[in-house]
């Protein structure tokens, strides 16, 4: 008897031992999968991370190159036209002419060039290439080129194209110089414009996406022209085998390359684009990888911050279900344990789908087919907005609150569910609030249980969100569009009306006064467009318009240069932007041809301030130095451009007085129609 009962007991002693020998094995498959699961997931989403990363800095890179080469275009192309007007006005005179030319015609082209802000000086070439003319700073002598470089500018020259000499850094100047010009196919003369390279590469700089990005202006040879950042010496060419270089002499239009800084070897993407209307130039426009590699980790940041979590979480959960199972297999729990854990298994499934709806804000609901009672979640009551002795209800009081133009489309796609037509349905319509407002909600439902037989739905289950939020932002941003729309067809109109209203002596003149106007109009407009179309600061609304007429960054120094501002600050409405920026085109110009800005010792002084009691923006343009005005004999273009935008536009007033020490211009402009909200 005792032999037959130790039987049972070594049995059962020996069922613990072979049970532990799978165990082990299934733990280290779960805790494989637990890890080495999720770690490649968070590598593959690394990886997708950084692809995208790359790509849309290429976007980026791409799209900045495109607005450079836009711009490198229009400078070329104007500076072009400007070198060819100078050459056309020096067709009556001989070499000889040009070499024995006096003062007068010097300071006539000096004068002329003066007005452009990037000309520091200009050149006019035999045609072998030696020096006929100078004028500008050229004639003081400093900026004059090495030996050379005209006559192989000359000697380069195609039929046809802009001149395109080398960049250089004359001695004492403190930036480079890039030769350009026009040829007289006839007299085989040529005019240099010498231009501010330093200038031109801030310009370049302005259209970049990220702060360490660069930005290059070179010509297809390799000879760099300007650049964002800036240089004091030119550098050297860049190498044939430079892949900017390769794709340029394989004929590219347009593209991005991987590459690497001349300068320290450092990895880059580039994108370039070459120069429309002149195939010997193209802009290059880079970012370094380490820059690229910095916002994918930034990007990559939330990505870990989930991930790494989830891996320890699950290491964690595969421990604790090892444990379990250890204790199962240990123990041999029966049936109604392996049940009850089960069910507690089910519950903890429910429980996270549970919480997954709640964080996502999403409403239940679920109707029986054959009753059409509902019975809907908390959330679900609190969107369709019903008391909680509602949970369950006829699905009837959900479709009379539907809004009458949605309510035949709902009621027919629920229709066919219910008939077994369509396994799910998603609708999105407006429903009557508690409030009686209208909301927008989305709902969605398919078939959970269906007759086995007739395979008509027993019973359906579905989910309801509140995406009224959504709905109006989207709504909203069709408005924005719309007001874009606007504005460009105000702007069109503008231009229309610069084009008409100008009169001019000379088609030179016509388009020179033409060129001024779009330009502060279109100044404006880059100024609305980089504060986001919310209006827009006086004083960098003045510091802009006096730009071309040697303000720029010094204006904020009363007392030192040619311009002082002084008023409180002060953002201009969207709508009145570039109506005061008109009035100040024309103020500057006016001064510039008759008043002090025509003499170096003339100064211009322009103060505001805001008159709350009299709910006034008041502005006073003033100017010292320059000749003594005399009354205007008749009303000018410019005059009816400043009175119809002040009086006419902008609901307005102006006045204009003529004293010994210069003009003095007082405007007063309605707050409500000027200044900006908040």
């Amino acid at each position: 008897m005792n032999e037959l009962a130790s039987r049972p007991q070594a049995a059962a002693a020996e069922r613990p031992e072979a049970a532990r020998r799978p165990v082990a094995a299934r733990l280290v498959v779960l805790i494989a999968g637990a890890v080495l699961l999720p770690a490649l997931i968070l590598m593959v989403a690394g990886w997708a991370s950084w692809r995208g990363t790359w790509a849309e800095a290429g976007r980026e890179l791409a799209r900045a190159a495109e607005i450079n080469a836009e711009y490198a275009e229009r400078l070329v192309e104007g500076h072009a036209r400007v070198a060819a007007r100078i050459a056309e006005s020096l067709a009556v005179h001989d070499d000889a002419a040009l070499r024995a030319v006096g003062t007068e015609l010097r300071e006539s082209i000096a004068r002329f060039i003066g007005e452009l802000p990037l000309v520091r000086g200009a050149v006019v070439l035999d045609a072998v290439g030696d020096v006929l003319l100078l004028t500008g700073e050229a004639e003081a002598g400093w900026t004059r080129a090495p030996v050379g470089t005209y006559a192989a500018m000359l000697r380069e020259a195609q039929p046809g194209r802009v001149l395109l000499g080398a960049a250089y850094r004359p001695p004492g100047f403190n930036g480079p110089l890039l030769p350009l010009g026009q040829r007289d196919p006839v007299r085989g003369r040529a005019v240099i414009l010498l231009l501010d390279g330093a200038r031109i590469g801030t310009a370049l700089g302005r259209n970049v996406g990220g702060e360490d990005d660069s930005a290059a202006l070179l010509r297809t040879d390799g000879a760099i022209l300007a650049r964002h950042p800036g240089f004091a010496d030119p550098p050297p060419p860049l190498a044939p085998d430079r892949p900017l270089m390769a794709a340029l002499g394989a004929g590219l239009a347009a593209g991005t390359i991987e590459g690497t800084t001349p300068r320290d070897g450092a990895p880059v993407l580039v994108a370039f684009r070459r120069v429309e209307g002149a195939p010997q130039l193209a802009v290059a426009v880079s970012r370094r990888r380490a820059a690229i590699a910095a916002q994918w980790r930034t990007a990559m940041l939330p990505v870990l911050g989930i991930g790494l979590p989830a891996i320890l979480g699950l290491l964690g959960l595969a421990l604790v279900v090892r444990r379990q199972q250890r204790t199962l297999e240990l123990a041999l729990a029966g049936l109604e344990q392996r049940v009850a854990e089960r069910t507690a298994s089910l519950q903890e499934g429910e429980d996270r789908l549970r919480v997954a709806i709640e964080a996502g804000r999403f409403g239940t609901w679920e109707t029986d087919a054959r009753t059409g009672m509902t019975t809907r979640s908390p959330r679900a009551l609190e969107i369709f907005g019903l008391p909680p002795d509602q949970a369950v209800g006829p699905a009837s009081d959900w479709a009379a609150r539907i809004h009458p133009a949605d309510r035949e489309r709902v009621l027919a796609a629920w229709e066919r569910l219910l008939a077994g037509r369509a396994p799910n349905y998603r609708e999105e319509y407006r429903f009557r609030g508690p409030d009686g407002g209208w909301r927008w909600l989305e709902s969605t439902a398919a078939v959970v249980r269906a007759d086995p037989v007739t395979g008509l739905p027993i019973r359906c289950a579905g989910t309801v969100q509140d995406f009224t939020d959504r709905h109006e932002a989207e709504a909203r941003r069709e408005l924005l569009t719309q007001e874009v729309n606007h504005r460009a067809r105000n702007t069109l109109a503008i231009v229309q009306a610069i084009l008409r209203l100008t009169r001019a002596a000379s088609p030179a003149e016509f388009a020179r006064l033409v060129e001024g106007r779009v330009a502060a109009l279109a100044r404006a407009q880059a100024l609305l467009a980089a504060e986001r179309w919310t209006g827009a600061p006086l004083e960098t609304l003045l510091s802009d318009e006096m730009a071309p007429y040697g303000g720029g960054d010094e204006v904020y120094r009363p007392g030192e240069n040619r311009f002082a501002l002084d008023g409180p600050p002060l953002r201009v409405r969207a709508e009145a932007v570039q109506a005061l920026g008109m009035v100040f085109h024309e103020l500057a110009t006016n001064a510039a041809k008759h008043g002090a800005l025509s003499v170096p010792e003339g100064r211009v002084s322009v103060t505001w301030r805001v008159d709350e009691a009299a709910g006034l923006l008041r502005i006073r343009w003033s100017e010292t130095g320059g000749p003594v005005p005399s009354l205007p004999k008749h009303r000018g273009v410019g005059s009816r451009v400043i009175e119809a935008t002040i009086n006419g536009q902008l609901g307005g007033a102006v006045e204009r007085r003529w004293p010994e020490q210069g003009l003095v211009c007082e405007i007063a402009l309605p707050l409500a129609k000027t200044r900006a909200p908040g």
